[in-house]
Order: structure tokens, then C-alpha cells, then sequence
């Protein structure tokens, strides 16, 4: 089974998806847009400089973690980023995370997730900056479907942990995850949650 991609901790960390029944290649992610974007209000907890990491506690959102985009809009008087400690309450827009893949296992599923992965090229695009949302990947044994909230609980292949999806937006994605059921092993590539504009408040 699928086991060298990474599944980031707490959310750690595609407008469209190949997500079909039968494997077919990938293809380039839209960029993001609008409908994309999320605000929220919350209290930092943790901060990374060397990987522009922030996790985020909010009554809106729980506490999930974000990757910071080195411009961080007119509203953030540039990078702000040593203002970002924990304590520090910021007001955050970000864009969600989007599947780009989701298929069942398979030895050709599995490569295509690595591809995408370690190309940079393949995330979608970044509203107004030329850079493209980071991917990450999963893959592992599915306990059960929730097709009301369009997510995965799944244990994970590397480590053996349970993990809920982010919600698979795609259509694509979804006509894969009504066709998914119990014992049944499975790959996703999502985009990182990634914060344009990040403004402390305190």
C-alpha cells in the first residue's frame, strides 16, 4: 500500500480532480478563486519562520494549521511574519484546502499522488501572486464515508493513525467517495489551507 507521502499533522497541511472509478491522468489544478477564499478571527498557538507555519485556534474553525504566503497583502504592511507568536490574535483570509486526487489504491494511483507532489507546478494557482498552493497526500484504509459532509475517515497507511479528511470539494472527488465502502484502500492529493493576508490585532 501507498506509504511515502506525508499526512500533515492537525490539517498540515484543485478546483478539480481526477477522481474517477478507472485511474486517468491528472489534471493541472485551476487557480483558485473567490469562492475559495475564507476569514477568520482566532488566537495563534504556535508559529514556524523556517516553514511559515501557523496553527490557529478559532471558535469559527477549531484550530487548524495555515502556511503563510511571504506577501501577506496591502491590509499586513508586507511580511509581518515576526509578529506571529503565539497569544497573538490575528485576523486571517485564506484560501481552504481542495482535493486534486482521489481514487483508490493502486500501484499507478500511488505514483500519480508522488508526481503531483513533488511538482510544484501542479497545485492550483494563488489569486494574484504567481505562486501555486502547496500539495500534500494521503492514502490508507477507509472505516467510513460521511457523504453529508463529503469526507473520509480513514486509517492512514504511514503510522496507522485515524484521520478524517478535509471535504472533498470536486465533483469528481464525490462520485468517487459514494462509490468508496469499508476495507477499501484509498490515495487523495489535497492543497495546503494557505493564508494571503494575516493581520495581527493585539
Amino acid at each position: 500500500m501507498f506509504t511515502s507521502l506525508r499526512c500533515p499533522a492537525i490539517g498540515f497541511g484543485a478546483l478539480l480532480a481526477v477522481a474517477l472509478a478507472i485511474p486517468a491522468a491528472a489534471l493541472h489544478a485551476a487557480d483558485l478563486g473567490r469562492e475559495d477564499e475564507v476569514s477568520v478571527r482566532g488566537t495563534i498557538v504556535a508559529a514556524d519562520p523556517s516553514t511559515r507555519m501557523i496553527i490557529v485556534e478559532s471558535p469559527e474553525r477549531d484550530t487548524l494549521s495555515y502556511r503563510v504566503l511571504p506577501t501577506m497583502g496591502a491590509a499586513s504592511s508586507g511580511d509581518t511574519f515576526n509578529r506571529l507568536r503565539p497569544g497573538v490574535t490575528v485576523d486571517l483570509r485564506y484560501y481552504r484546502i481542495v482535493d486534486m486526487l482521489v481514487a483508490k489504491s493502486s500501484p499507478e494511483i500511488d505514483k500519480q499522488a508522488a508526481t503531483l507532489v513533488s511538482d510544484p507546478a501542479q497545485g492550483p494557482g494563488i489569486l494574484g501572486t504567481g505562486t501555486r498552493a502547496r500539495l500534500w497526500a494521503l492514502s490508507g484504509t477507509v472505516i467510513r464515508t460521511d457523504l453529508a459532509a463529503k469526507k473520509i475517515d480513514l486509517v492512514v497507511s504511514n503510522g496507522g493513525m485515524v484521520y478524517r479528511t478535509p471535504w472533498i470539494k470536486s465533483a469528481e472527488g464525490q462520485a468517487v467517495l459514494a462509490t468508496l465502502k469499508p476495507g477499501d484502500n484509498v490515495t487523495l492529493v489535497f492543497s495546503e489551507r494557505t493564508a494571503f493576508e494575516v493581520v495581527p490585532i493585539n
